[in-house]
């Protein structure tokens, strides 16, 4: 694991070792109910332990890390009901998104956004997931609610992790319909439409909703009781 990780240097120390647990789940370096091993990953980051913990209780409040009495840290592992709690969530967030954009940026920024789809690369699964997540946070800050922004960036950490974990044959395709739908979704906004670019959100979380919950199946019953 140590040759994935790299020492940790820049500002803000909590905040940068949290992404970087973030990136060592999403590439499967970290797998999900894994313990997190605070003195390796300390060293590995040329960090102490301390903003090491401080990241790891970030995480814990955006639901990617789980804290048990005297065990310490383990990262997450996502069950049916937390992924359709997460497209309920990113429901009304989207609808904050879209008042945000409409309200504060105009058509020329949109179309900027919208031209930035464009660098996401879509060659393998893992760095899809990574290359979204870039592209998301660039986004997430050009909105003008900043309250809003942190939120939705915390909702899109753990759909970052999701995109990666999910293990399909049709990833692909799965990866064309995502990059499409913010083609859709971002279109329509950069037109003004916002209550198109809405419709693309509710039809694009419908389908998720019954298509990804299923791969991270434990128990039948937890899908079936919203």
């Amino acid at each position: 694991m140590a040759a994935a990780i790299g020492k940790v240097t820049s500002k803000g120390l909590s905040e940068t070792i949290g992404e970087e647990l973030v990136s060592l789940i999403a590439n499967g370096v970290l797998k999900p109910g894994q313990r997190l091993n605070e003195v390796h990953l300390a060293e590995s980051f040329g960090v102490s332990r301390g903003p090491l913990r401080e990241a790891a209780r970030e995480l814990e409040g955006q639901g990617l890390v789980i804290s048990r009495p005297r065990q310490g840290f383990y990262v997450a592992d996502f069950t049916p009901r937390q992924i359709v709690d997460l497209y309920e969530v990113k429901g009304w967030i989207d609808q904050a998104i879209i008042h945000d954009v409409m309200t504060y940026l105009d058509r020329a920024t949109c179309r900027e956004i919208l031209a930035d789809i464009d660098s996401i690369v879509t060659t393998d699964k893992v760095s899809f997931a990574n290359s979204l997540f870039a592209f998301r946070q660039r986004f997430v800050a050009r909105l003008h609610n900043r309250i809003l922004a942190a939120q939705a960036l915390s909702m899109y950490r753990q759909f970052h992790i999701v995109t990666a974990l999910i293990d399909v044959s049709d990833s692909e395709d799965r990866i064309a319909r995502i990059v499409q739908t913010l083609r859709d979704f971002w279109q329509a906004l950069a037109e003004g439409n916002s209550a198109h670019a809405w419709q693309v959100m509710q039809d694009d979380a419908a389908f998720w909703r019954k298509n990804v919950a299923p791969h991270f199946e434990t128990n039948p019953t937890d899908i079936t009781q919203k």
